[in-house]
This record gives structure tokens, C-alpha cells and sequence, in this order.
């Protein structure tokens, strides 16, 4: 049991207090004022925030991640490859080479790519495997494209797969990776999280082929301190609901990517005249998929993010989710949502489940938008104008894309490049806590410091409010602190 006498609770949206906070490991107590209580330890003149709520998270792939090698910070194309050499006697174990977060555009030499015959050069036994940061395209030497595109004529394939060889590459090598390296990943992330705040996340798992990763999850256990809300990305929906979960989506997509120009856009990518992007539905397709999943009283979400995407979902829940959006409906990313857009989805109640560093990676005059979209980037991952409309806003990392630290998330939002589109502290806190419960059916449990619910809390010594520092000292989950320390 703990004692946080003379606190300062900051549970947005409701206005910070002063006050006294008792919790045990079965959740918040009470607050108030108290006298001092009999074996509790007692903290004075701390600052608490609800645990952090990650909306959108690829946990496993964040823990391979961690596990495997990160190319974010690489700035020259000797560099990438010099470092997948390094990592190759230790890839020998797995019996494979798994790389994250190669961003072409922002090397020394213009938009250099590996090639095959590169990768080749490393290694022509084990399989590599590149994925770019956007998670959306791939690069891979040969021993990678015979292991996971073994239909596909590759023996003398020399240049990136385009389209949708991506993500079925992408999907076949989720397959591959053995249970044991899984656990370990996902033992990995969890921990990663917790050090960051993070105390609960929107899961997303599994694919058209395979829901293992959910077993999994739910074997670890107290193996997991964190709390798994799972979206499991497959669209066979007696199957999603024999394993007795409540959602459907994720990443199931609708479209690609800005950064591979496979994002679905009503007018032409700038930087590449003729070419829209790539749909991975019809229309009749999707309008099947969310009227059954409706029907069967599922929480839907899919992952859109060009503008003709994005118009195609909303026209589609429009036909069929009941008034106020009863389920709660999402969108994962949005990222080009022009006015007509955000009013359509304002009307619709739809939540936007949106990634905040997304706009310090590829926003800003001279970034991956602006060359994508010329003017149109304008409207890319329009916050203020969001909230304005009446929108809830979730966040999340869509970790391993960017880093699952919501302190960087929240400086992301109070900094996005387009002045008129940032956010409060207040708002971009509740787009992390109440709003991020909110978009998991969870407020009842998480996401606010009320009484009768979790105690999952952040413990500050100074006011974040005014430092505009969010890492917390400590971290509790559930009543225990999991991460950091007490005095």
C-alpha cells in the first residue's frame, strides 16, 4: 500500500488537483486527505500521471527489434552495410539476418537502395532481410527472396520488390521466426515499455495466415506486466471470435505507404506523375469484411493513410456502424486527412488512432511529405484541426516505425511543423491516457486517476507540466512499481 500525500494529480481531461492518493496492488484506494496509515509507505509532494497507453504498437516486431538490428541513425550507405556484416556471426544463430528502419531519403547519396547483389555480397547462405522505416518495403538478398518468395521468379532479381511482394514478404517472414526468439522479443518490449511509461497498448498481431502470436501472448502471462489489449490482423472473423477477442484490424490494410508511394492518394503522388497508389480492396470487399465484423459486435480498425484510403473506409462504415459509433470504430494512421475528411469523420464519430512522430520524420518543408505531396502535405496528420472538429484523438508509435516513447510523442505534438495543427499539453496527455482508454473500451479501468481503478500510475519529482519532461522517475503498474524507483 502507498501513501501520496500531497500530490499533484494531472489526469487530463479533467482539471489537475492537489491532493492525497492511496493505492494497493488492487487499484486506487481514494483520494483525498488522510492521516498518516499503519504499514503504507508514504511518498510526499510527488506528481502523478496516469500509466501511459501506446494505441497502436507492433509489439513484436519492437522487441525484434531491439533483438536484431535498428538502422535509424545510419546517414551513409557503406554504414548500413558495414553494420549487417557485423551482425552476421550472430545472425548465424537464428539462422537469419532481421533489419529495421532504413530511411533511403535521408542517406548522404540520393535515395541509394541495397540491391541483392549488395546483401549477396554479405552473406549468399543466410537469409537478409531490410525493412525500410516505413515498414512497407523490403530489401532482401537472394537466400531471403528463395526463403520467403519462393513462388516468385527471384534467382536473378537484382532490384526492390514493388507493390504488394512487400507485404507478402513481409508477412511470410513473420512466419518464420521460431517461438523461442517470439517470447524473447516480446519479454524484450514489454520491459522497453514499462522503463518508458507505457503500462498498456493496442496490440497489433497476427496476420491472414496465423493468430499464434496470440497464444502467445496470452501464455506469458504475469510473463507480461503490461497490459495487451490485441487487434488481431486477421479477417476471418469465426476464427477471431472462437479465441474470444473483442476486435478485428489493426494492420489490415487498405492501403500502403506515403514513403513507397503505395499510399492510396485521389490525386497522383508529386513526385511521381501517373501513379495513385495501391488499394488492397474493393469496395464490396471492404463493405462485406465490416458489415460481418459489425454484425458480430466487433471493434473495427484499419490501417489507411492516403486521402482515397481514408475516403473509402469512412464511406463504408458510414453504410453500416450504427449512430455515435456504438463499437467505436477507428483508423489507424490517417495521415493525409484533408477538411472534407475530417468533417466526414468528425460526423461519423470515428476515433483516429495517430502517430504524432510521424510529422518530425517526414514532415517539415524539405521531408518525405512535402516531396510526396507538394502542397497537399498541408494536411498531413492535421491534429488541432481534429480536435477542433469534435474527433478523438489516440496515440501511438507504431513502434518499430518510431520509438515507443510517449515523452517524445507529446514534444511531437506540441512541435508538429505546421504551427496551426499543434496541440496542447493537456490535449496531447489525454490523446496518451483517457482518449487512448477510451479507444479500447478500457476507461473503466485505466487511463484516469479515479477511484476504482487500476493503479497504474507515473511518479514525477518535478511538475512535467512545467518541465515538459514526461519521462517519469517511477513507474506502477497495478500497484507495484515495475520500473524506476522510490524512495
Amino acid at each position: 500500500m502507498i501513501l501520496f500525500r500531497n500530490s499533484r494529480l494531472h489526469t487530463p481531461p479533467s482539471e489537475s488537483k492537489n491532493a492525497d492518493l492511496l493505492i494497493d496492488d488492487n487499484g486506487i484506494i481514494k483520494t483525498g486527505r488522510f492521516e498518516s496509515m499503519p504499514e503504507c509507505m508514504i511518498l510526499e509532494n510527488k506528481f502523478l500521471l496516469p500509466g501511459y497507453i501506446d494505441s497502436h504498437i507492433h509489439l513484436l516486431e519492437h522487441g525484434l527489434l531491439l533483438l536484431f538490428l535498428d538502422l535509424r541513425e545510419v546517414s551513409r550507405s557503406h554504414e548500413v552495410l558495414e553494420m549487417l556484416a557485423e551482425k552476421l556471426n550472430e545472425a548465424q544463430e537464428h539462422g537469419f539476418l532481421y533489419a529495421f528502419n532504413l530511411a533511403p531519403e535521408r542517406l548522404k547519396e540520393s535515395n541509394w537502395e541495397p540491391s541483392s547483389d549488395e546483401l549477396d555480397r554479405i552473406s549468399k547462405d543466410i537469409p537478409i532481410f531490410v525493412r525500410r522505416e516505413d515498414g512497407h518495403s523490403v530489401y532482401m538478398n537472394r537466400a531471403a527472396r528463395r526463403w520467403l518468395l519462393y513462388d516468385q521468379p527471384i534467382e536473378t532479381a537484382n532490384e526492390p520488390l514493388i507493390g504488394r511482394f512487400n507485404e507478402l514478404a513481409v508477412e511470410r517472414m513473420q512466419e518464420r521466426i521460431p517461438r523461442d526468439i517470439r517470447v524473447e522479443a516480446f519479454k524484450l518490449a514489454d520491459h522497453d515499455l514499462l522503463s518508458k511509461g507505457v503500462t498498456s497498448a493496442g496490440i497489433m498481431t497476427g496476420n491472414d495466415m496465423t493468430l499464434d502470436d496470440v497464444e502467445i501472448i496470452n501464455s506469458l502471462g504475469a510473463g507480461l506486466k503490461l497490459t495487451a489489449h490485441i487487434f488481431p490482423q486477421n479477417k476471418d472473423i469465426k476464427r477471431v471470435c472462437e479465441y474470444n477477442l473483442t476486435r478485428l484490424g489493426g494492420c489490415i490494410l487498405i492501403d500502403g505507404s506515403l514513403g513507397s508511394r503505395t499510399a492510396a492518394l485521389r490525386e497522383p503522388y508529386s513526385d511521381a506523375p501517373g501513379n495513385n497508389g495501391i488499394l488492397y480492396f474493393s469496395k464490396k470487399e471492404l463493405y462485406q469484411l465490416v458489415q460481418s465484423a459489425n454484425d458480430a459486435g466487433l471493434q473495427m480498425t484499419f490501417h489507411a493513410i492516403g486521402d482515397e484510403a481514408i475516403e473509402l473506409i469512412l464511406n463504408v462504415y458510414e453504410k453500416v456502424i450504427g449512430k455515435g459509433n456504438p463499437l467505436r470504430h477507428r483508423i489507424e494512421h490517417a495521415e493525409l486527412l484533408p477538411p472534407d475528411l475530417i468533417e466526414k469523420t468528425a460526423r461519423l464519430g470515428i476515433i483516429l488512432s495517430v502517430q504524432p512522430l510521424f510529422e518530425i520524420i517526414w514532415g517539415w518543408d524539405t521531408g518525405m511529405y512535402s516531396e510526396r505531396l507538394g502542397e497537399r502535405r498541408r494536411w498531413t496528420n492535421p491534429f488541432s484541426s481534429a480536435k477542433k472538429a469534435g474527433i478523438k484523438l489516440a496515440a501511438g508509435s507504431d513502434a518499430p516505425i518510431t520509438t515507443p516513447d510517449p515523452d517524445e510523442g507529446i514534444k511531437a505534438f506540441l512541435n508538429h511543423p505546421i504551427k496551426e495543427e499543434r496541440i496542447t499539453v493537456e490535449e496531447a496527455l489525454q490523446a496518451y491516457t483517457s482518449n487512448a482508454a477510451y479507444a479500447l473500451h478500457a476507461e473503466n479501468e485505466i487511463g484516469s486517476i479515479k477511484d476504482g481503478l487500476e493503479a497504474d500510475l507515473l511518479v514525477f519529482d518535478k511538475d512535467p507540466y512545467l518541465t515538459l519532461d514526461f519521462r517519469p522517475k517511477a513507474v506502477i503498474k497495478k500497484g507495484k512499481l515495475v520500473s524506476g524507483l522510490l524512495p
